[in-house]
């Protein structure tokens, strides 16, 4: 395996990293109020068979980038057009996640410095690590979230003496519309985000299976995802569907005699590498987007001028934390297309493609060959 290759494993640990991302940071009650738990359950089931489509994807032509088959599948006019799509959807996330933690950092810790100065810093560091290569991102990725797994599973413990199970009652009361809302907001984000992870796998050694590894990841960020809710739920109840930040305000209640006090500062320091991670991941899915779209060999030069424009993104696309925070609740519409439909579309324009191509190719055959064409064998039947 060349040593610039992403292992299975550290490609697993990048994709929960991923999925934790800014989900972590809000994972608060959605519409469906005290039922969030079971739609969180119910879409981890659904991004099963949405997961295989995004593999097949890859598999259509093996060894090739995720935007190089959509070229291939979809012909170059159409497939120009989903590829720009594409990348424009994983700035739109890279600005939406980056806006999510300086809005976080600017309200809990620095309210005196500007959101711009602290986009820029985080940006910046992103932009340095994507310039390095995508294996180091991986690798720290692969480092770093033994130590999220230990900071979830200790809060849950210490929560416990501030837990009510009432909470979570009555169980299933939720009006059928709200939790179809809430199930749609639950696959939405973050699971169908998975999409925007394709582009890595390129980069994957090329003997890794790709649908066991893309499961496993999405099972390792669930693994964090859900206790995170469920501790949430427990602890703030009807709290959590308003905070604007319950994770953070679910651990700051931790408090252990006089000595062991602002657990928040810790946690708040892992919830923004999540997030660090996750707009790491969307600007090098924009970057190789465009990549292929122009016909350069490598995404790196592109990291710098695209992070400038996701930097802009950010900056535009709200005048508020209310404004964010509105626009949230519209967010799974919008993204549902390229996470749910275009892959769909991909997949089956791709397989009749590829048939048709395979069909041409074997009638061409006989043609090519002519008169100097070798007889039958037995083995010909």
């Amino acid at each position: 395996m060349n040593r610039s290759d992403i292992s299975a494993r550290q490609m697993q640990s990048t994709i929960a990293m991923f999925l934790i991302g800014s989900s972590v940071i809000s994972s608060g009650t959605n519409s469906a109020k005290q039922d969030t738990w079971i739609t969180i359950l119910i879409a981890v089931v659904l991004i099963i068979p949405f997961a295989w489509v995004y593999a097949e994807i890859l598999k259509l032509y093996p060894g090739q980038n995720f935007f190089v088959n959509i070229l291939r599948a979809m012909g170059r006019p159409v497939g120009l057009a989903v590829c720009a799509l594409y990348a424009v959807y994983a700035l739109y996330l890279g600005a939406l996640v980056l806006r999510t933690f300086s809005e976080f950092v600017h309200i809990v810790n620095m309210t005196e410095t500007p959101i711009i100065s602290i986009m820029v810093c985080i940006l910046a560091a992103v932009v340095y690590m994507l310039s390095n290569r995508l294996y180091v991102l991986a690798r720290v990725s692969r480092f770093l979230l033994p130590f999220l797994y230990f900071t979830i599973f200790t809060t849950l413990i210490l929560s416990y003496k501030n837990m009510d199970v009432g909470n979570l009652k009555p169980i299933l009361h939720t009006d059928p519309p709200d939790f179809l809302r809430g199930i749609l907001f639950s696959f939405t984000l973050p699971y169908g985000e998975l999409v925007l992870c394709l582009p890595m796998f390129g980069a994957m050694n090329r003997k890794a299976p790709i649908f066991p590894t893309m499961m496993k990841g999405v099972y390792e960020g669930f693994l964090f995802l859900f206790p995170a809710v469920i501790r949430n739920s427990l602890v703030l109840g009807y709290y959590a569907s308003i905070s604007l930040f319950p994770s953070y305000e679910c651990v700051s209640i931790i408090k252990i005699g006089e000595f062991f006090t602002r657990v928040e500062v810790l946690i708040g320091f892992n919830l923004l590498l999540a997030g660090f991670f996750k707009v790491g991941i969307s600007l090098f899915s924009s970057c190789e987007g465009v990549a292929r779209m122009f016909g350069f060999q490598d995404y790196e030069p592109l990291v710098a001028p695209l992070a400038l424009l996701l930097l802009t993104m950010s900056i535009l696309a709200h005048n508020n934390t209310a404004e964010m925070l509105a626009f949230l609740k519209l967010n799974p519409y919008c993204v549902l297309p390229f996470q749910v439909f275009l892959p769909i579309l991909i997949l089956i324009v791709g397989k009749i493609r590829k048939k048709i191509e395979l069909k041409k190719k074997r009638g061409g055959e006989p043609a090519k060959t002519g008169k100097d064409s070798v007889s039958p064998g037995p083995q010909d039947g």
